[in-house]
Formats: structure tokens, sequence, C-alpha cells
């Protein structure tokens, strides 16, 4: 071997003392014991003797709740949102194709006319556009819980609340507050419009179309019982899987909170002043659900909510009966704004009366050195696996 640097021969000592060669000194043999409360190298870290210790995370935050799953790594939310994805576009192929044959029994033109501007998605006068439009959202359902199955991440029912399940007591009591406040909303609403816009009192409305009594009882029928449902389904999107993914990787919740709900804003088709509202209904039951700890107040409001629009569209209240882009104007946002806040202080009052939780503690197993005391076990495990 060639030595390129200067010459570091141990040279003997004046006093006579041997010369001892730093690479000389002698180390234990490789799989020899070590003494008791030695600890291993750094370079051998990879052989240390470890075992496994169940251990509380931190209290946990709707939001964060992905957190406390077991084996939680950081690249385990996307794989959740990206099959959560992948089975929802199975789910609505599945669903396209099922019903082709009802289409072409009970409404042959619909897909066409649909596909060439001349007719709207989502009309009440069509009750097919209505049922396939419900259905087309409701398995976004099936599809995060079939992602979070996959994934291992259980119970699955963290994405509902702290408590790992719909709280039905109290959604039953948000339930009537959310109807009193879109009562609230829409006198608002409606009475502002007509203050700023007097002429629309007196104009008749016309609709462009015969309306057909028998078409909207059946659409009626369709929003009663799937309305529920398709809301559902958007909250556990929006509200669940949006939020907790955020919520995993950034510990702040104002992230989960504004980013879904500009999403769900965007995700509609309605002019700024309708979209302007839906987002601030988004942003007010992602707050409320971070603040409660679940999905109960979100979904009470935009059950609710929905159920009452589509019955006006149902009706052809204000000349329309299909779901087009405009979507109000100030008035509507200005009535947005007093439900909304009567929604707030009724949600806040049930939740403190009824004693629920909004944070939630998991056991998880971790591995931790055999050196390492049982009372910094918890630290290091909760640090490595449930760190900010």
């Amino acid at each position: 071997m060639t030595s390129t640097g200067p010459d570091h021969t141990p040279q003997p000592d004046p006093a006579g003392t041997p010369p001892v060669h730093e690479s000389l000194t002698p180390q234990p043999a490789l799989g020899a014991p070590q003494p008791a409360g030695s600890a291993v190298p750094p370079q051998w870290a990879w052989a240390q003797p470890t075992q496994v210790q169940t251990v509380e995370t931190e209290p946990l935050e709707y939001h964060r709740l992905l957190r406390g799953t077991q084996n939680y790594r950081w690249w385990k939310p996307l794989m959740l949102l990206l099959l959560s994805g992948v089975y929802f576009g199975v789910f609505t192929v599945v669903v396209t194709i099922a019903f082709v044959p009802l289409m072409m029994a009970f409404d042959p033109e619909y897909a066409f006319e649909v596909s060439t501007g001349a007719a709207e998605m989502l009309d009440t006068q069509r009750p097919i556009s209505i049922l396939l439009s419900m259905v087309s959202i409701i398995v976004m359902i099936p599809a995060v819980l079939l992602a979070m199955l996959t994934m291992g991440m259980r119970p699955m029912g963290r994405v509902w609340s702290v408590a790992t399940r719909i709280r039905w007591g109290m959604l039953g009591k948000l339930f009537l507050a959310a109807v009193v406040s879109v009562i609230v909303l829409n006198a608002v609403g409606i009475g502002v419009e007509m203050l700023l816009n007097p002429v629309v009192v007196s104009e008749p409305v016309e609709s462009a179309t015969e309306f057909d009594v028998n078409a909207a009882l059946l659409s009626l029928l369709f929003i009663v019982l799937l309305v529920p449902f398709q809301a559902t389904a958007e909250e556990v999107v929006f509200r669940g899987l949006f939020m907790q993914v955020l919520g995993s990787w950034l510990k702040s919740p104002w992230f989960a909170i504004l980013i879904p709900s500009i999403g769900f804003a965007l995700a509609h088709i309605y002019d700024i002043w309708g979209l302007a509202a839906v987002g601030l209904m988004g942003g007010v039951a992602a707050w409320l659900t971070w603040r409660t700890g679940g999905l109960e107040a979100a979904i009470a409001i935009h059950v609710v909510n929905n159920l009452i629009a589509f019955g006006f569209m149902t009706a052809g209240f204000g000349g329309e009966t299909a779901q087009t882009a405009d979507g109000g104007g100030v008035g509507t946002l200005v009535g947005e704004v007093a439900g909304l806040g009567v929604f707030i202080w009724l949600t806040l009052r049930i939740f403190a009366r009824g004693g629920h939780g909004r944070t939630r503690i998991d056991l998880v197993t971790v591995q931790v050195p055999l050196t390492v005391a049982p009372h910094q076990a918890a630290a290091q495990g909760e640090a490595g696996s449930h760190g900010a």
C-alpha cells in the first residue's frame, strides 16, 4: 500500500516505554457480550437490542388523528389519498355502466343533451339526473373507508370523530340547530335581495319548460332519501380525508381548515357570489369539525342546507329547476353570514353542554433500545412515530 501523507510511524519513548499504536488498542470481539450497562457504539446502532413497548400518543386533535395509527409514516397519508382516488374512480366507472340501461329506459336523450350543453347535468325535472348525481358522490364514502382498510389505518372510524364513530346524540341536536340556522340564512338572504332589488317581487318568474309534477315528486323522493348520504360523503372527503391528510404533516389546524375549504368551493359551478357562499360554509364546517373533534356539525349543516336548496329547486322557486352557475348575489352572502353565525353559536353551546371530547389518545407499539429506561421509552417512541 502506498502512503501519500507524512510518516506517522510511532517512535520509541525516551523513558523506554514501548509505543502503542491507536489502532492496536484491544477491541471486543464481534458478537462478544457487552458489559452490563454499556452502550452499543454508534456505528453498530443497527445491532442495538430492542424491545416492543406500548405507549400513548399525545392528545391528538381531529385533523391529527392519522398520526395515531399503528406504524405511522409520513408517506402513508399520501398513499391513503391516492388509493381513495383510485377506488373512487373504479366505483364511478361501475356506477356509470350500471346507469346506462336506466338512462336508455327512462331518459335516453339525457346523456347526449348534457354532453352537447343542451341540458344541465342536475335537473329536478329529470329524475335520472338526480339519482345519478347523488349516487356518483355517495360512493366516495366506501372509497375512503376501503382505502383506510387497505392501508391498515384502524380504527377506520377515526374519520368520523375523535370517538371513532358518529356521535349520534350530538348529531341529532345539531340537526335541529341547522334547521334554525338555515331558516335564518334563507330569510335574511331573500330579505336583503328584495331590499337591493325590489323589482324581483313584482316581476313574475317564467320557466322555460313545462313543469312536470310527477317528475318533480320523483326527484323530491330521491332528494329526501339520498341527500343525507350525498352531503355526508362530501364531508368525509373535504372535512375528513383532506383535513386529516394535511393535519398529519402540518400541525397548525389552519392549513387543514383553509385549503380543503378552497377546494370545496372550486368543486362547484357557481359564479363568484355562489363560490364565496360555498367557501364560507365550507370554512365554517371545517372550523367546527376541528373545534368539536368530529364531522357531526359539518354533516348537519350540509344536509339541511342541501335539502332546502334542492327543495326550492324542485319546486321551481326562482324559475329554475336545474343547478346553474347563478349562485345568487350580495343577499346570498349576507344571509350566509347571518345563518352560519347562528349555527356556530348553537353548535358550541350544544358541544359544551354535551361534555364531548375533542382530542384522542391512541395506544401504539414502538421499538425502543433495551438500554433505555421505561420512563424514557414512551418519550422516544412518541418522538419517533408521532413527532410534529
